[in-house]
């Protein structure tokens, strides 16, 4: 009887761990999929205004300021990531995006306001040495990365949620204070 309930509870084990966890995979980094996974996260509501709020990318601030790689997730769960101050993009063209900052972890959550300076124009260029991400604004390079992965997961919990995972490493620092 003992052997029984010892196979039974392992087998219940691994039924939950299947289905609570996450199945990823490596996304191909061409500028085709790139841009095609951008345009799979807009979650515009199509009047003459954006929402910067609205499913961004979103990565902790401290990191994204100091450090040569900055990790974007879409959709990020600001409680799972245990984040307080973000830095979010939030696409609303394929290759266009507002960069906003935000701070969850008091109440009431505050983002501060979007200006000029906040909207960016990526392209995308490949070369023999990897895939870069140049960001544009007002026509002026200010910040350039190396992609290094992008990873889609799917969980498998009831709501069947995709979240993708950008891998960035810099290449130069013109821009990314405030």
């Amino acid at each position: 009887m003992t052997t029984l309930k010892i196979l039974l509870r392992f087998i219940i084990i691994l039924i939950s761990n299947f289905t609570f966890s996450q199945v990823s995979e490596s996304q191909k980094i061409n500028e085709k999929n790139i841009l095609k996974i951008f345009k799979s996260t807009i979650d515009q509501d199509k009047r003459n205004r954006i929402s910067v709020t609205a499913n961004p990318w979103s990565t902790e601030s401290e990191n994204y300021l100091k450090s040569d790689t900055v990790k974007l997730i879409n959709p990020s769960n600001k409680i799972d990531e245990n984040y307080c101050h973000l830095i979010n993009w939030t696409f609303y063209r394929k290759n266009k995006f507002i960069r906003s900052y935000g701070e969850y972890c008091n109440e009431p959550a505050n983002e501060k306001v979007t200006n000029e300076n906040d909207y960016f124009e990526l392209k995308i260029n490949e070369t023999i040495h990897g895939t870069f991400l140049e960001l544009y604004n007002k026509n002026k390079i200010v910040e350039n990365f190396q992609i290094i992965s992008i990873e889609k997961k799917q969980s498998l919990s009831y709501k069947n949620e995709i979240q993708y995972i950008l891998t960035l490493k810099r290449k130069n620092k013109k821009s990314g204070s405030r």
